[in-house]
């Protein structure tokens, strides 16, 4: 009864958009850019139109990039299943939400779940489109045209790789696995009802010289685009995979040859999960000061995309890990809730979601992301976004400083002058990263000083990464800030932070993954004391 209810109510909202269409078109734009305006510049009315589900973190691959499965790991995420009928509830109360998409993706490989197959029938049955992020060891011919039946939007592939023998270097799969995948790829690209067909490499010193053989395979095999990004910071020693200026040089060149290959196929080439700052000639969508070259910006003047743009996947996205977790989006750790102790409606127009939803609005006006996101490493809503903003004619101040900050201590400083405007005291429920739990007193102030877990996000890098420091007198500088701001008194501050400074090595070396975190917990154990 309940879904005939709402079937008539869509057909009668879908009638009164035609005839209001029929009589006047500006008059329905009008009402659909005020509509848009009250979504995005508020709370939003529906709920997400796209879900990044992972099903599961157990992989077929062992790539020497990830985060979760590269050989070089002391501790791989180990590999569990989100139960399937966990699932189908969740895909039920999505689609009932108004969910349009669920993307089947994150640290393992969705084909590896053992009910795989049955998932994605069910997307199709409850009316919903599926995106899938695969390595395509397990998908064969037979799978992927019943999946197209299934209602498949889009097949992102990763091969990361030009020959045969790179392929089983970066993936450990089988090196007769990249000229089947190819021509799975092929095969798709025939059928009528074909879906998006996505290729990827994350470049590293194993892969990229490997650039233009990539791109020119996809291409022969009727892509639809290929995705080429940057390796991210990982946990463990990746000094031999990290590329120096000249490589990028080379890179540039290649990306420049690269945009007229796919150009001339009708190819898309997607740059933007490689950071600004390694791609100055690089296209970044939304960037009011590239200056074109050939298509591409010249060498120096791209941007980060946000300095003048907001985010808006916060009202269109929503991303839930296989332990039923509820993340922002695929670069943001900041739990917002789980399954486990609310539905998703609840979570969706809860408090901390909408705090979370400011942050991103108000980018372009603070210069903030929000804490633990990685808005600045490498996005991959910087096009949807940025198309959106087109749409919709979204404008907004830019934030005071001219220049962009100039330091990780002054995006510290920032956020602290930010504090009370961005997270109001006693609404904080960002959480602070890597430290224990304590009692209800000390998780409460903690949350009140929320800076630790914003200081990782701001210039899109974490502290808890070895490979980028931060002076321990900044951030105790920052600290002392913070617990000011959370109402401790100056002197307290001072007291608590030379307490937790004592045998943590002297206040000039820079912090690492394992001092940075031991301090903070000695942090944590003075605050407990207060």
């Amino acid at each position: 009864m309940k879904d005939t209810t709402a079937k008539l109510k869509l057909g009668a909202k879908g009638l009164a958009r035609g005839l209001v269409g029929a009589v006047s078109p500006a008059l329905l734009r009008r009402i659909q850019l005020a509509r848009a305006h009250k979504m995005y510049l508020e709370e939003p009315t529906r709920g997400p139109r796209r879900l990044l589900l992972e099903p599961t973190t157990g992989c077929n691959h062992q790539c020497i990039m990830c985060w979760d499965h590269s050989p070089r790991l002391a501790k791989p995420t180990p590999g569990s299943h989100m139960p399937f009928e966990h699932v189908c509830s969740l895909l039920r109360d999505m689609a009932a939400l108004g969910a349009e998409e669920v993307w089947l993706a994150g640290r393992g490989e969705p084909l590896v779940h053992p009910k795989a197959r049955e998932i994605l029938q069910t997307i199709g049955s409850l009316g919903m489109r599926s995106i899938i992020t695969t390595n395509a060891g397990r998908l064969t011919e037979e799978l992927a045209d019943q999946l197209c039946t299934w209602g498949l939007q889009q097949l992102s592939i990763s091969i990361d790789s030009g020959t045969p023998e790179t392929y089983t270097k970066v993936h450990g799969g089988a090196p007769e696995d990249r000229a089947r995948i190819l021509a799975l790829i092929k095969h798709l690209s025939r059928r009528p009802d074909k879906p998006r067909l996505l290729v990827s490499m994350v470049l590293s010193q194993w892969n990229f010289r490997e650039l233009l053989d990539l791109v020119r395979d996809a291409t022969d095999a009727g892509v639809t685009g290929v995705v080429i990004g940057g390796m991210r910071p990982v946990p463990f020693d990746s000094t031999d995979l990290a590329l120096n200026e000249d490589d990028w040089a080379r890179v540039r060149d290649d990306l420049a040859k690269a945009a007229e290959l796919t150009r001339a196929a009708g190819v898309d080439l997607a740059t933007d999960n490689i950071r600004p700052a390694e791609k100055p000639r690089s296209e970044v969508p939304g960037s009011a000061s590239a200056d074109r070259d050939g298509g591409l910006p010249k060498a120096g003047l791209a941007t980060w995309p946000y300095a003048d743009m907001a985010c808006f996947i916060g009202h269109l996205f929503t991303v839930i890990d296989v332990h039923g977790n509820i993340h922002g989006c695929c670069t943001c750790q900041n739990k917002l809730g789980s399954l486990g102790g609310a539905s998703f409606r609840d979570i969706w127009w809860s408090r901390p979601y909408q705090l979370y939803r400011q942050v991103l609005r108000e980018m372009p006006t603070t210069g903030l992301t929000p804490p633990r996101c990685e808005c600045r490493h490498g996005c991959g809503h910087v096009s949807e976004n940025a198309q959106l903003q087109r749409e919709l004619g979204f404008t907004f101040p830019p934030h005071a400083p001219e220049t962009p900050f100039a330091t990780r201590k002054d995006l510290a400083e920032a956020l602290c002058r930010h504090l009370d405007a961005i997270l109001p005291p006693l609404q904080r429920t960002y959480q602070f990263a890597d430290l224990p739990a304590g009692d209800e007193t000390s998780a409460s102030r903690l949350r009140q000083v929320g800076i630790m877990s914003g200081i990782g996000s701001m210039d899109g890098v974490s502290l808890f990464e070895p490979q980028r420091m931060l002076a321990r007198g900044d951030c105790e500088d920052v600290l002392w800030r913070a617990l000011v701001a959370s109402g401790l008194e100056a002197d307290r501050a001072d007291a608590l932070i030379a307490k937790s400074r004592a045998g943590s090595g002297h206040s000039a070396e820079p912090l690492e993954k394992r001092d940075m975190g031991e301090w903070l917990a000695a942090l944590a154990k003075s605050l407990n004391s207060r």
